[in-house]
């Protein structure tokens, strides 16, 4: 196996390799390869024939680079891209309640993890309340050091990738939306203001045509729309090129398992986020990427079945 990777993230590969040295893994079994991505180290090694199989997570675009490199001596590939991805808030949860259960999902980590929600679709009755809800939990996030105990937000990863998620929040004010909290860059002690913090923003008044609705941002946002019925919740939810994860939150058992097999979506959380078996399978559908992550069934991805026919 060999790994490479990211560049902006490459400890704990490295740590890996070296805690399998210590066990005594055997040299050549795990290998860490760092660099860039395009006409770099990531590059050279999904173009060498040599390998045979290549898996990667990431942005959905480095995925297609990946796949049309695989093509090359058809290689196996198995992707695990980016998502958009929906949360659905029903009218008889308490907004205060709901506000509570999704907060993590948008501001989490914070907002840079594929399985955050950038969407939110609230039953209409409870909108507005939800959204005051959801504002005073946003704003109540306490960004800073990750080793202090009260921190709530970190910083992203770059500040290149702060301008990045900036545009997006500029984006959403040209296309006319309503900025409930956050929009901007919050003042830090200056110890702490070379970071690429970033407020939790939100959002709502955007039609769904928005670049800021349609495509994954990657930082602590979301838009909240209102909702009329189940069947609307649905078409909006799925009205993305995503397909890889989405809640639902409700209290009716019976609508929670007709959702699960309406949403189209690789993992639906009901009533929760993140909650996961790990030996069950784990991907994502359309440009959320294609094979399926699980210990159970993971092999058949590092394997080749072979037939052998013996005549007696």
């Amino acid at each position: 196996m060999v790994v490479k990777p990211s560049e902006e993230t490459p400890a704990t590969a490295t740590l890996l390799g070296e805690v399998m040295q210590t066990v005594g893994v055997p040299p050549g079994v795990y290998n860490v390869v760092h660099g860039f991505g395009a006409d770099s180290a990531g590059e050279y090694l999904t173009r060498h024939p040599d390998v045979s199989a290549i898996t990667f997570t990431g942005e959905t675009a480095t995925g297609a680079a990946i796949m049309k490199a695989a093509a090359d001596g058809i290689r196996a590939v198995s992707l695990e891209l980016g998502g958009k991805n929906p949360g659905i808030v029903f009218r008889r949860l308490r907004p205060d309640a709901a506000a509570a259960g999704i907060r993590a999902r948008p501001f989490s980590t914070p907002g840079q993890v594929c399985l955050g929600t950038e969407r939110v679709y609230v039953e209409r009755p409870i909108f507005e309340r939800f959204v005051a809800a959801l504002k005073d939990k946003a704003q109540a996030l306490r960004p800073g050091h990750p080793s202090d105990k009260t921190t709530a937000l970190g910083p992203l990863i770059s500040l290149a990738h702060r301008e990045k998620v900036l545009h997006y929040y500029r984006r959403a004010l040209q296309d006319g939306a309503n900025l409930v909290c956050g929009g901007g860059i919050p003042r830090m002690p200056d110890s702490l203001a070379g970071g690429a913090w970033i407020e939790p923003t939100i959002w709502t008044g955007l039609p769904e045509t928005s670049a800021v609705v349609r495509e994954e941002i990657f930082g602590p946002c979301c838009h909240i729309c209102p909702f009329d019925d189940e069947d609307e919740a649905v078409r909006l939810a799925n009205d993305t090129p995503y397909g890889l994860a989405a809640t639902i939150w409700t209290r009716d058992v019976a609508r929670s398992f007709r959702l699960g097999t309406r949403i189209n979506a690789g993992i639906i959380w009901i009533n929760s986020w993140f909650l996961r078996d790990l030996r069950t399978p784990f991907g994502g559908s359309k440009q959320s990427g294609i094979g399926a992550k699980a210990a159970c069934i993971r092999w058949s991805f590092y394997t080749e079945l072979r037939n052998v026919c013996v005549a007696t």
